[in-house]
């Protein structure tokens, strides 16, 4: 198990490696919300392996001392009395000498004369004040054993109970000794077994576990403590979970304690929605006033371990704020069109899954320490009976913080049989909410992004849904009545025992082959880390050469030509001047055509760009029944030797009619091999840039035209650029381009200070070209340097050309 549980710490922090190195923030809340989830959900497994690591099997002291016992359950009005009865006959029949008390709350005369035929001491009190802990104790004012063992009414010992517990306490250190609680009712519904299953393995591995580190937790039913263990603390601790309550009070007395693994009484499990909630409620509330409340006090007198575990053990319950949470993110994403995490699937699948195997790996190795052989399997209806009781568990959380009162109500033993719609209803509110926003998100939005979000909202109605399903015991009995007649009385039991026999084969050879498939694992793990890095090497070595495709990590400048005639008297020098900064990573040159005819692109044009190292970007208008020869420009494209940016302007009478124009453009010259061509879209309703957008296979870039404002004007918080901001942000597949942006020049500020500006304000923007009118002022600077060059002579020259050099009108 160490093994294994060794593996599955580097798989956790190689999935957290690749998360934190991804930079996979998108919309801040929802990322935030959703790595809060996921880190719950790790912070779990975390606690799991804790306690395999070091699972304990306590080893009996053969010492042997004639300790007294007395052995103590309650009853409470509304209690089955025939389960009491059952429980007082077999107290009377655990062998070792003992004396047996029954503390009734309801003064019921029945008990009453049952105690005095059975010769079982009968407490009752008047001052009902502390639930159970202080029925139990006002019971112990008159009991004189050495130990004593307090029993729920619904749980039946074994005759030899006390042969087991009793050796442990030759140890004097040790103030309680707790057994397995096991249960007998898991076949009387689906919310029964559910939840029996969520106990299995923390009365399994978990528990065995904390044998190491002194962490064992008392559990109200089938727990004998040290009566000098419990005097030292006043007794049982009050609250709606007394026996953590009593547990923490002992442990930080110094009192030590022991689980023994065994199976030693059979008790009753919930059955019904409102004996489960009832019940969760209650344990909620109180494990978290103990964590908020009673843990502060107690802290200090705590070993390291036992700060650690009463920390973390009331963190299950916060399953609930997080459960909500997990609901509420699809929603939120599809009605808001906001992704939390921007991370490539496939990526995320290649470190998530190893992971998830793993994890799947080591919890089904542990099942070797759960007590009985039914208990084994996936367990997939106490995950889900988790999952629907998330706002039972929210309101306990929200009572603790707000310290609202729950009422000690023991929890009910038998099952309505009727159905539970009533608390249900947030369960189905939730499950159409989400189905609803679902529907919404996709009739909006087709995108992969948005179908996965669909997918989740979807799972997570169907699994409230189900457990709606299982809190309507008449309709499931009808149901039962209804399959018997189509398909056979035998054929659940046939199903049970096909289950079984698959659950059996799948857990042997988990546990045979564990080692095995986790080398698989780990070797397929290191061989997707390979592939990936490689991967991403290629990506960088691409996004190198063929930044015009992605936007790259930096700012591109370039200048805007008034026409393709200027390109003849422009010169290297004009170009370095003009519009490169000393730092920019290339040089665009912008020119807008008339048009494009029969003969094509203006390939002399794009060379000449081309040969003075330029990246040129064309501009030209297409009218409505324009022909463009695609196959010639295609043609055109792959002669030249370089990359060239397209910015067809298409005009169109609907939205769609655009979208299907520009696809068409696009789409023919990219099959005829077109493809060293980057396509600039410029929106023609910047306010509707959703409704014209033609898709992320057509555009390469968003052209973002201010040609009458500076960079850092666009940039500021009151630029209509931010309504065009908001539009791109909304949706991922616009998200995902990066912009070029039209602009004025800023004759005040070096373009350092305008990357940085763009770099924290808006990043999205990964070139800026400049309109014509900064050749025109470099030019008419050159023109005064050369007159006042002629005036002053050659000293004046030789200095005005080094000034000439060095400086530019705006970078």
């Amino acid at each position: 198990m160490r093994l294994l549980v060794g593996m599955g710490v580097l798989f956790l922090l190689r999935f957290g490696w690749w998360f934190i190195a991804s930079s996979p923030v998108g919309f801040a809340p929802l990322f935030w919300l959703l790595t809060l989830s996921l880190g719950f959900a790790l912070l779990h497994i975390g606690y799991e392996w804790y306690h395999y690591v070091n699972v304990r099997e306590p080893v009996a002291s053969h010492a042997t001392s004639r300790l007294t016992v007395d052995v103590l359950t309650t009853a409470c009005p509304g209690e089955p009395l025939a389960m009491i009865e059952q429980t007082l006959r077999a107290m009377k029949a655990i062998r070792y000498p003992h004396t047996d008390y029954l503390c009734d709350e309801g003064n019921n005369p029945y008990l009453q004369a049952l105690c005095s035929e059975l010769n079982i001491v009968y407490v009752t009190r008047q001052l009902k004040v502390n639930a159970k802990a202080g029925n139990i104790n006002n019971a112990l004012q008159g009991a004189t054993g050495d130990l004593c063992v307090v029993l729920d009414p619904d749980h039946v010992p074994t005759p030899d109970f006390l042969e087991h517990v009793l050796p442990y306490f030759a140890d004097p250190t040790v103030g309680f000794v707790q057994v397995v609680q096991s249960y007998g009712n898991q076949s009387e519904g689906l919310v029964a077994l559910g939840a029996a299953q969520q106990t299995y393995y923390f009365y399994g591995p978990l528990m065995m576990g904390m044998n190491a580190y002194g962490t064992v937790q008392a559990i109200g039913a089938n727990c004998t403590f040290r009566r000098a263990a419990l005097d030292s603390i006043g007794g049982h601790a009050a609250g709606l979970t007394e026996d953590m309550h009593t547990a923490m009070r002992m442990h930080a007395k110094g009192w030590k304690s022991v689980y023994v693994p065994r199976v030693l009484s059979k008790g009753l499990v919930p059955s019904s929605l409102a004996a489960y909630y009832s019940q969760q409620l209650k344990w909620s509330r109180g494990a978290f006033d103990l964590l908020l409340r009673v843990y502060p006090r107690l802290f200090a007198h705590f070993s390291w371990r036992q700060r650690l575990h009463y920390l973390l053990l009331p963190l299950y319950f916060l399953s609930g704020v997080i459960t909500l949470i997990d609901l509420a993110i699809p929603i939120a994403s599809l009605v808001l069109y906001q992704f939390p995490w921007h991370i490539p699937i496939r990526e995320f699948m290649v470190y998530a899954l190893p992971l998830v195997g793993l994890i799947f790996l080591i919890r089904h190795y542990a099942q070797q320490w759960l007590r009985e052989p039914h208990e084994t399997g996936l367990h997939i209806t106490g995950g889900f009976l988790r999952v629907g009781t998330w706002w039972v568990y929210a309101i306990g959380f929200c009572y603790a913080l707000l310290r609202i009162k729950v009422p000690y109500i023991p929890t009910p033993k038998e099952g309505k049989i009727e159905n539970e719609w009533k608390l249900s209803l947030p369960n189905i509110l939730v499950a159409f909410i989400s189905i609803g926003a679902a529907v919404y998100g996709v009739s909006i939005s087709s995108t992969n992004a948005t179908k996965m979000m669909a997918g989740f909202a979807v799972t997570n109605a169907i699994i409230l849904l189900i457990v709606v399903l299982m809190g309507q015991h008449a309709l499931l009995r009808f149901l039962n009545a209804k399959a018997a007649a189509l398909f056979g009385r035998n054929l659940h039991q046939r199903v049970s025992h096909f289950s079984a026999s698959l659950t059996s084969v799948l857990e042997t050879a988990v546990r045979r082959y564990s080692l095995v498939i986790a080398t698989v694992l780990v070797v397929s793990a290191a061989f997707s880390d390979v592939v990936v890095s490689r991967r991403h090497s290629m990506l960088k070595q691409r996004q190198a050469e063929k930044w015009i495709h992605t936007g790259g990590d930096d700012v591109h400048f370039g200048l805007m030509l008034p026409n393709q005639d200027t390109i003849q008297t422009l010169t290297s020098q004009e170009v370095d001047q003009s519009m490169l900064p000393a730092t920019s990573p290339s040089r665009i040159v912008a020119i807008n055509l008339s048009t494009i005819n029969s003969s094509g692109l203006p390939v002399i044009l794009i060379q000449s760009l081309l040969h003075r190292h330029t990246v040129p970007l064309l501009t030209w208008h297409v009218n409505a029944g324009d022909t463009l020869p695609s196959t010639l420009i295609a043609h055109q494209l792959k002669q030249i030797e370089g990359m060239v940016m397209l910015r067809p302007m298409l005009s169109a009478h609907s939205a769609s009619a655009y979208r299907r124009e520009w696809q068409l453009l696009v789409g023919r010259i990219q099959n005829a091999g077109g493809t060293n061509a980057a396509w600039i879209w410029s929106p023609p309703q910047p306010d509707s840039l959703i409704q014209y957008f033609p898709g992320a296979r057509y555009t390469n870039w968003i052209a973002a035209d201010y040609r009458h404002q500076n960079v850092r004007e666009i940039c500021g918080a009151t630029s209509p650029y931010q309504k065009m901001r908001l539009q791109i942000s909304s949706r991922i597949e616009l998200h995902e381009k990066p912009v070029v942006l039209f602009a004025a020049p800023d004759l005040h500020q070096q373009s350092a200070a305008q990357s940085k500006i763009i770099r924290s304000a808006c990043a999205e923007i990964k070139a800026v070209v400049y309109q014509s009118s900064i050749l025109s002022q470099t030019r008419r600077k050159r023109r005064r340097l050369l007159a006042n060059v002629h005036d002053t002579g050659s000293k004046k020259t030789t200095h005005l050309k080094n000034l000439e050099l060095t400086q530019s009108p705006v970078f």
